[in-house]
């Protein structure tokens, strides 16, 4: 048997606000965390990579001029900035998701401007003979350079139908298919030069520059505050290729998933200070069997859905957090993972006059280790972090969702017979430990479980360290 600690501050513990929906020690309840709500954004990247032939990169196209598309309509017909945020762009969105002949007619109209008459019809034939993959700084540089034309030729169309009104502002400056040519020929002999490193590093400020361009004619022009007005005017004229990025790095590989996150030790003043409110929180000690072969230890939870009944008990492993190794290289045309084979074929694989990848041909002949490797590549993803988090010497549950249930809601519960103990910490408040014990004492009462001990850490001018508060 081996011993992990879950850091957590008293009010999600121990809360009587009802409409917060804690409670947790009450509940015997722990809550998963989802990728969107982690503190460190930079955890669970891939170092990903796109190299396929002219049919994948021509759909990446359409894809993204798809999406703007759905951006265009959203900036129009929405009025809340989490709208905005959520519905801006949707990975998974594909030409037969349209709702309606006619919208599925507007987009055919805008690939037609783009492709043809905005001559960029050749630029997925000079993407695919890149001699090396293109990463994804470089992608969003290419991306951002092509974008005003992009834009262009969807708010042609959509004003000419009358989906947007007269009014909205007119894309200037709309760069040619020269330039973009001009900009591949530069990455193409930094990769015969072995540059591209350098490349993708510039390439990397291209976003944030743009952005703070934007917010600098935005002051220097007398904007009070930024309205929701200037944030849809920034998405489509600016920050779209960054976001479309990151969201299809994010959506389209693997599912959803959530961890729960534990510690070996407790004795870490800076993990009281950053997980269990400054010392005032508990740091809860469970029981985790000991380790199997692939992984450190594992655990019997139960699924839980706020209201809903339990969907039963798992084993769930546990896993170390690795802060060594580099993020995993991904390839993106490879692995779109949360796609039905179907649409993968329709969709990224062949095109509206009838080419096809043979990368479909390469996955379908080796279904299994298509799927060992994707599975394979979201286990590493999932358990790294960068090596500046290595003092929480973490180990964590990954539970895929499966379900697509993705929300910050996910809960677990536990058997009190888990429970070794509760460590309190330097301030504690008397009314909080009074508290904790009471929810203890009456939860062993409901079962058979074995006490619970309590423990309390203390600094004696050397050591930070947990004691035990024995009661004779």
């Amino acid at each position: 048997m081996a011993i992990v600690y879950r850091f957590r501050p008293m009010k999600y513990l121990i809360d009587d606000d009802r409409d917060n929906d804690y409670r947790e020690l009450e509940n015997q309840e722990m809550a998963l965390s989802s990728p969107r709500y982690f503190n460190d954004p930079l955890e669970g990247y891939q170092d990903v990579f796109w190299e396929g032939d002219e049919v994948l990169w021509e759909n990446l196209l359409r894809h993204y001029l798809l999406n703007l598309h759905q951006a265009v309509i959203t900036c129009a017909l929405f009025d809340d900035g989490e709208d905005l945020n959520e519905y801006a762009i949707e990975p998974k969105l594909t030409r037969g998701d349209l709702s309606t002949d006619k919208r599925r007619q507007q987009f055919d109209s805008i690939c037609q401007s783009f492709f043809e008459a905005k001559g960029f019809e050749r630029v997925a034939s000079s993407l695919a003979s890149l001699p090396e993959p293109l990463k994804r700084n470089n992608l969003k540089q290419i991306l951002s350079v092509i974008h005003r034309s992009a834009l262009k030729s969807v708010l042609e169309r959509m004003r000419a139908s009358g989906v947007i009104p007269e009014g909205w502002p007119e894309v200037t400056n709309s760069g040619g298919s020269e330039t973009v040519e001009r900009l591949l020929d530069a990455i193409s002999a930094a990769m015969a030069d072995e540059d591209e490193e350098l490349l993708e590093s510039v390439a990397s400020l291209v976003g944030p520059l743009k952005s703070h361009m934007y917010l600098q004619q935005a002051v220097q022009t007398g904007v009070e505050q930024l309205e929701l007005q200037h944030k849809k005017y920034h998405l489509l004229h600016y920050s779209f290729p960054d976001r479309y990025i990151r969201e299809i790095t994010n959506s389209l590989i693997h599912t959803n998933w959530h961890t729960l996150c534990f510690a070996r030790e407790c004795a870490s003043p800076p993990m009281w200070a950053t997980y269990a409110d400054e010392h005032r929180g508990a740091a809860l000690m469970f029981r985790a069997d000991c380790q199997t072969d692939e992984s450190w230890g594992k655990m019997n939870v139960s699924e839980s859905a706020g209201s809903e009944p339990s969907s039963g008990e798992i084993t769930a492993p546990l896993y170390t957090v690795d802060y060594e190794s580099p993020p995993p290289e991904v390839d993106f045309f490879r692995f779109l993972g949360r796609l039905p084979l179907p649409k993968l074929e329709s969709a990224w694989h062949s095109t509206p006059d009838g080419r096809t990848s043979k990368m479909m041909d390469e996955i379908i002949d080796d279904l299994d280790a298509w799927r060992e490797n994707l599975w394979d590549h979201f286990h590493s993803m999932s358990t790294r972090k960068l090596s500046k988090w290595e003092h929480e010497q973490e180990i964590r549950m990954v539970l895929p969702d499966l379900l697509e249930s993705e929300g910050s809601h996910r809960k677990v519960t536990y058997d009190m017979s888990q429970l070794e103990g509760i460590v309190f910490g330097l301030r504690t408040s008397l009314e909080d430990r009074f508290e904790v014990m009471k929810i203890i004492s009456e939860n062993i009462q409901d079962g058979d479980s074995s006490p619970v001990e309590f423990y309390e850490m203390v600094y004696d001018g050397k050591d930070f360290r947990k004691v035990k508060l024995d009661v004779v």
